[in-house]
């Protein structure tokens, strides 16, 4: 079928309802996992698309919830598999801990529950980071006591995904988030985490909640969908008219609900998280129903090619 709960199959769509389409943006906010890639490997004519997109005069930026590799190892892994496309036009939560430190004026040490490249790129931004607990501390209660003593040059704890995340981590971050004057800055907080050959992982979800509710602090989340990053992404790419951006994604919890919460328009893809059952049987707020969605970007460029390129530019 081409169409669900009034959501449009856009291959389905006639060529000037089409062109129509292409016609009612000029930039492209994309996201990543199970968008243009899965595992870091590019799913069918995703790059071809991305060159598609440029060669009708459209700009294309990728924004994803990703915060445990660099924009710069993105930049490298995009550059590798063929992707024309700029290192500024990246950003995830990285870029965005860093940004607001430094609007911060920050100079304390920020306890950061995530991977070994997040804290490198922190250090390399000049902030200073605390070394991670013993792994194991001594099971007594004097060994967990010495732990959890208050370091009051702990700014900010910083949670994004930590693979090797403990409970002694955990417990010093709450000790840490129980004084007011320490940030409480997160990344995605999603339940699980789509992961090659297993499907899907636990992810920051509950961990962050207890944290929340243990502390009783509200934290700044620089991750789709809040409203703290879609501030920051305006400031980062200064869209003239957010309704002439066009957000593409997989998620209808996040990447829709960021979409609509940004203004933008929104493209839905079944590569990713969402599948075709989740379309026809909607449980969602009806204000995060994109117009349309496409099996993959792959699909897209065909719509492109079909409409041919050269005549739209």
């Amino acid at each position: 079928m081409c169409d669900f709960m009034g959501i449009k199959n856009l291959a389905c769509a006639s060529r000037a309802e089409q062109k129509c389409f292409f016609d009612s943006f000029d930039c492209i906010l994309s996201d990543m996992d199970g968008v243009i890639w899965v595992g870091y490997k590019p799913l069918p004519g995703t790059a071809e698309c991305v060159q598609s997109l440029k060669t009708i005069g459209k700009t294309v930026s990728f924004v994803t919830n990703n915060g445990t590799i660099s924009t710069d190892t993105i930049y490298k892994l995009l550059q590798n598999h063929k992707f024309s496309i700029g290192s500024k036009d990246i950003v995830n939560p990285i870029t965005a801990y860093i940004t607001v430190l430094h609007k911060l004026g920050f100079e304390k040490t920020a306890f950061v529950l995530g991977s070994t490249e997040l804290q490198e790129e922190l250090k390399k931004a000049g902030f200073k980071v605390a070394q991670n607990p013993p792994h194991p501390v001594g099971e007594t209660i004097s060994e967990v006591s010495k732990q959890l003593e208050d370091d009051k040059e702990i700014g900010a704890v910083i949670i994004d995904y930590d693979i090797n995340l403990s409970m002694m981590k955990l417990q010093k971050a709450l000790m840490y988030l129980r004084r007011s004057d320490c940030y409480f800055i997160i990344g995605a907080s999603d339940k699980s985490v789509p992961f090659p050959q297993y499907g899907s992982v636990l992810g920051n979800y509950y961990f962050i909640e207890s944290l929340k509710d243990l502390s009783g602090r509200k934290p700044l989340q620089m991750a789709k969908p809040s409203s703290d990053f879609t501030n920051f992404i305006m400031e980062q790419f200064n869209f003239p008219n957010p309704k002439r951006v066009l957000f593409i994604g997989d998620s209808i919890t996040e990447d829709m609900q960021f979409a609509t919460n940004s203004g933008f328009q929104k493209l839905l893809v079944l590569t990713g998280v969402t599948k075709i059952e989740d379309v026809h049987e909607w449980k969602h707020e009806e204000k995060y129903k994109p117009q349309y969605y496409v099996d993959s970007i792959g699909a897209l460029n065909l719509i492109l090619g079909k409409l041919k390129i050269k005549e739209m530019c």
